[in-house]
């Protein structure tokens, strides 16, 4: 039988795809400090940095922080807080970030990252059902040091109906690996520009947020 095909550095490939399979499945809790919906969280052994743009928080009860890594989900801060007074996104969505070990010789590996995630493989570690037919590739681009991916995913989310189109960052942040999501509501949907304008304006604070 013959072998799939892995791009170079396979060794990277996989290690992203299980990384991206682990997401949300990870035990233990994040450590957010105080108030019930706060804007950034320490993961990743408190040495990675996820902060919300502008109206997001994070959902404490959604979010896991272990050994293999770290998934945090964010929404709303007045839907979280349950504040009439609480900020409220411009584009209402669900952001999630993935942090996971790997992150050294990143960028040299991201050309072979971007043919991965477009192979059957690679769809298949983006897919929510671990199934390759479940997603379409819109576009891969890089830009300096992080990964672009605009994606669908007819699979079903748990939680909220989420649109089957989302975009996806891949950076790395203090030597880890950091996968940030947007996801449109069925009930609000956003343009797909949209999206990637919130996605650009998360990587932006989760890089601020990580600067030695």
């Amino acid at each position: 039988m013959p072998r799939p095909y892995m791009p170079p550095d396979g060794w990277r490939q996989r290690h992203l795809a299980a990384g991206l399979a682990l997401a949300l499945a990870l035990g233990g809790c994040v450590d957010t400090g105080s108030g019930n919906a706060p804007k950034e969280v320490l993961v990743a052994g408190r040495l990675v940095t996820i902060a919300a743009p502008q109206g997001f928080c994070i959902d404490r009860s959604a979010s896991r922080d272990g050994a293999k890594g770290a998934f945090v989900l964010m929404g709303s801060c007045a839907s979280l807080s349950q504040s009439f007074t609480a900020s409220r996104p411009r584009d209402p969505a669900i952001l999630t970030a993935s942090v996971y070990p790997g992150g050294d010789n990143f960028e040299a590996g991201l050309p072979g990252m971007a043919a991965f995630l477009a192979s059957p493989a690679g769809r298949k570690a983006l897919s929510r059902s671990g199934k390759a037919a479940s997603v379409t590739i819109g576009a891969i681009s890089t830009e300096g040091p992080v990964l672009y991916i605009r994606a669908a995913d007819s699979a079903p989310a748990p939680g909220q109906e989420v649109e089957p189109e989302y975009w996806r960052a891949i950076l790395t942040a203090k030597g880890q690996i950091v996968s940030l999501s947007v996801l449109g509501l069925k009930a609000h949907p956003l343009a797909s520009g949209d999206k990637q304008a919130l996605l650009r304006r998360f990587v932006a604070r989760v890089q601020a947020a990580n600067r030695q």
